[in-house]
């Protein structure tokens, strides 16, 4: 008699309680040049694998999520990635470029901060990117960038 394997996420069950799952809202980045780009990016750090998260591309440091890609979330009209950042930066960023930086929903007040993706240029992400690997790095990821840990 053979087995049923036990479905692994709620997105094989049809949401957390047997419902189904709302249908998609449009996406914004309908070539996937943005999420190219910001895989690009963060793939070439050390250590760095992605992983679905919440329905949209995650990059972890080792076991550590510093980036969250997020395209239309819940019909916001946003194409962006969600980043780790470093204690302070989030306020000092809303206040220098409100009109490319936003509190993100859920992870807003712990911090990270929300980058409109067509906003930055390929160098200025990168700089972000690395900030938020680094935020969320171990001491051993550091050394592997050749950075100091605190």
């Amino acid at each position: 008699m053979a087995t049923r394997r036990k479905p692994r996420s709620t997105a094989e069950t049809g949401g957390a309680r047997g419902l189904l799952v709302r249908p998609r809202d449009e996406a914004l980045d309908v070539d996937g040049v943005q999420i190219t780009r910001l895989r690009r990016l963060c793939l070439a750090l050390p250590q760095v694998n992605e992983r679905l998260g919440h329905g949209a591309p995650c990059f972890y440091a080792d076991k550590k999520i510093f980036a969250m890609f997020s395209d239309n979330h819940h019909g916001d009209g946003r194409l962006s990635v969600w980043l780790k950042a470093p204690p302070g930066a989030q306020e000092m960023l809303l206040e220098t470029s409100p009109e490319d930086v936003f509190r993100p929903p859920y992870v807003g007040p712990y911090g990270w901060i929300g980058l409109h993706l067509k906003r930055f240029d390929d160098e200025a992400l990168a700089h972000h990117v690395g900030v938020a690997y680094r935020a969320a790095a171990s001491k051993k990821l550091l050394a592997l960038l050749g950075t100091p840990a605190d």
